[in-house]
């Protein structure tokens, strides 16, 4: 497990680095994925920063600044920490750093973001989304990143992910399907 959590966080601090966006998505889309099967919170708070720092590195307003350099070194500075503790096996130290960078992407957006609503807090009612599209109870959905659960619900009922349809398989096809198998 803290093996797994070293990986991801050198994965996130390693595409942060390189200003690589679409690694980063793909990493938050992973953990979230993993956070449902396993319900763990931790990995989850992994994603929304995944995601979060993605959102940041897409806004130009934000990374064309002056103040860019010094936020994203402190964030690397946090995501460096986060692994040394983990290799130390330092947990409440692991989370301490986590909380930092997820304080430090809610400070730079309410300062320098052109919205209301924190990139944070979609952040967590994204990947919640995701989470129930994975097939978590809108209540465990939410509980996994602690986002709003009205929120979480209007943001689910703007989507199509409720109107997905499972194809089931009639009794015929099944049936055709397990003859196929045994007959092989």
């Amino acid at each position: 497990m803290i093996s797994d959590l070293i990986n991801a966080t050198e994965k996130i601090r390693k595409a942060f680095l390189k200003n690589d966006s679409f690694k980063l998505r793909q990493l938050s889309n992973d953990l979230i994925e993993e956070a449902a099967l396993k319900s763990d919170k931790i990995l989850a708070q992994l994603s929304l920063i995944s995601y979060s720092l993605q959102k940041l590195l897409s806004k130009p307003h934000i990374i064309e600044t002056e103040k860019w350099n010094k936020i994203k070194t402190r964030i690397d500075f946090s995501l460096g920490n986060a692994t040394g503790s983990l290799r130390k096996k330092n947990f409440n130290e692991f989370k301490k750093e986590l909380n930092n960078i997820s304080k430090r992407v809610f400070e730079v957006d309410s300062s320098m973001g052109n919205f209301v609503a924190n990139l944070y807090e979609k952040a967590r009612v994204k990947q919640a989304s995701r989470a129930y599209a994975l097939g978590l109870s809108l209540r465990q959905s939410s509980s996994l990143t602690d986002a709003n659960e009205k929120d979480l619900l209007e943001y689910v009922g703007i989507t199509k992910i409720h109107d997905r349809e499972k194809t089931i398989k009639g009794i015929n096809e099944r049936k055709k399907m397990l003859e196929g198998i045994f007959n092989e």
